[in-house]
């Protein structure tokens, strides 16, 4: 493998390991079938083996601790993995939730409570007093007072996880779901500030905060939240507003076409995501507070949309900035979820290197930030020095795994090891969860690509809040929070009236 990342002493590695054989007893794969793809890596140190096959239309997953993963069914089902079972039941099933194409329950994140402001909240400790976020598209309410009256919104719930099952729900945001039926975005990400970052998709939509200047008022599409995970007002400090009866007050990013996933450096804080080109230029962004993407003025380097210019052509909010991104595909391939890998299982020449996932071939790239991590360390490269992989010829230099059908998810696991969820367009949304780790019997490299040793994450920059801080606030047949590749079809149908607000 050409490009990797991160530094780490060998006493790290050796303990990192010894909690490797503890995970495999612990979550012991299912035996392969040939009704499942066998994925291929391309790191001979390492090897994906199966843990579970047979899902329904796996969306997104977390691990609650090193025993216990919960795992959402676009369907709207919360299944708890345990020890490396599926529980026969769910631990929670949702009523009301709109499945088709791209809609459903569709994202997860988890926090502990009294967690202490540490930089590591999400996975590991007891399973109990955990607070659990769900990203759901429905036609109902998962509390009583809503007025729902048939319509269908996207809503993002907190629950309270006591180790058996989620109860308590709460409102936390309540969203647009149309007029498409596809770019609902879906993924919720803890922050290194412990502030909730939501990923909304524009849903075809064509206003302000889709660069049209003269288009209509800003309306929860295209945007990445950043809010209170305790009551959902607006996180203290967002960068576009401070005033709690803006909408922009809640928004850390605009500009957004579609993302299947958002994560944060381990070593800076900062936050990534991956971004859907409509049939060019899938994109992974550097997301700085304040970020225009740019969409639907530009995707891909300004430098190819045709003289576009981030002054005069997008809607500029004060507070706001563009910037290219830090790598583009220039035939979109559906990329889905982003994953810092905070691990040295793989060796510490892979720490807090970059992974991202796609769907519609099933591909995991790898890539090796650049020295300050603003960027990825493809100079030298003469194929990708341009950041662009224009071809097919340009793929392999970041593939790092073929043949997982399609992917939604990645996680680092407290293992150490990297879990990969995938989902199958072509069987019905049949779903695997698969697990990478050192294969048996290899030697994996210990040595560091740099000889240095990352610094930790600085603190937030962006202070967190209060928990009371801020106001309240008011077909892909078998797609689960994917991307589409042919996204401007059928729902055109239905989508002549895209810059009106949700009904």
């Amino acid at each position: 493998m050409m490009y990797k990342s991160g530094n780490r002493s060998r006493i790290n590695y050796v303990m990192s390991s010894l909690l490797t054989i503890a995970m495999s007893v612990i979550l012991s794969p299912c035996t392969s079938s040939p009704a499942f793809a066998q994925p291929s890596i391309s790191e001979p140190s390492l090897s994906a083996e199966l843990v579970l096959g047979g899902l329904s239309s796996p969306t997104s997953m977390v691990f609650l601790d090193a025993n216990n993963i919960l795992l959402l069914e676009k369907g709207g089902s919360v299944r708890l993995i345990s020890n490396g079972q599926m529980q026969s039941a769910p631990v929670l099933q949702l009523a009301g939730v709109e499945s088709n194409n791209e809609r459903g329950l569709l994202g997860i994140e988890v926090m502990k409570v009294n967690n202490n402001n540490n930089n590591n909240n999400k996975t590991i400790g007891n399973t109990t007093d955990s607070k659990v976020f769900l990203y759901v598209t429905e036609s109902g309410a998962q509390v009583e007072g809503i007025a729902t009256e048939g319509d269908v919104r996207n809503r993002v719930y907190s629950y309270t996880w006591d180790g058996t099952s989620l109860t308590n729900p709460q409102l936390l945001l309540d969203l647009p779901s149309g007029p498409g039926t596809n770019h609902q975005g879906g993924k919720l990400k803890i922050g290194p500030d412990n502030q909730l970052y939501v990923v909304v998709g524009e849903m075809q939509r064509e206003g302000q905060l889709q660069n049209f200047q003269s288009g209509p008022a800003p309306d929860d599409t295209g945007v990445i939240f950043r809010i209170n995970p305790a009551d959902g007002f607006a996180s203290s400090g967002n960068p576009l507003s401070n005033d709690p009866s803006d909408p922009l007050s809640k928004y850390y990013a605009y500009g957004i076409r579609n993302s299947f996933g958002i994560d944060f450096d381990p070593v800076t804080g900062k936050l990534w995501d991956a971004e859907n080109g409509e049939d060019v230029y899938d994109e992974i962004n550097l997301v700085e507070a304040g970020f225009n993407s740019g969409w639907k003025a530009v995707m891909g380097p300004t430098a190819t949309s045709g003289g576009v210019s981030a002054e005069s052509n997008l809607v500029n909010f004060e507070g706001s900035h563009y910037a290219d991104p830090v790598f583009s595909w220039a035939e979109s391939r559906g990329v889905t979820d982003i994953e810092f890998f905070n691990s040295t299982a793989f060796g510490p020449s892979y720490e807090n290197g970059i992974f991202v996932g796609d769907v519609t071939s099933g591909t995991l790239f790898y890539f090796e930030p650049n020295a300050d991590r603003t960027g990825m360390n493809l100079q030298s490269d003469p194929l990708l020095s341009d950041l662009i992989a224009n071809n097919d010829d340009e793929i392999p230099t970041v593939t790092f795994g073929t043949g997982f059908t399609g992917i939604t998810d990645i996680e680092t696991g407290p293992d150490g090891n990297l879990y990969v969820l995938t989902f199958d367009r072509e069987a019905d949304g049949l779903g695997s969860l698969y697990r990478l780790l050192p294969a048996s019997g290899a030697e994996v490299d210990t040595t560091t690509s740099t000889g240095t040793t990352p610094s930790a994450a600085p603190p937030p920059t962006i202070a967190a809040p209060s928990a009371t801080d801020g106001e309240d606030e008011s077909d892909d047949t078998v797609e689960q929070n994917l991307p589409e590749q042919e996204d401007e079809d059928e729902d055109n149908d239905e989508n002549q009236n895209g810059n009106n607000n949700d009904e």
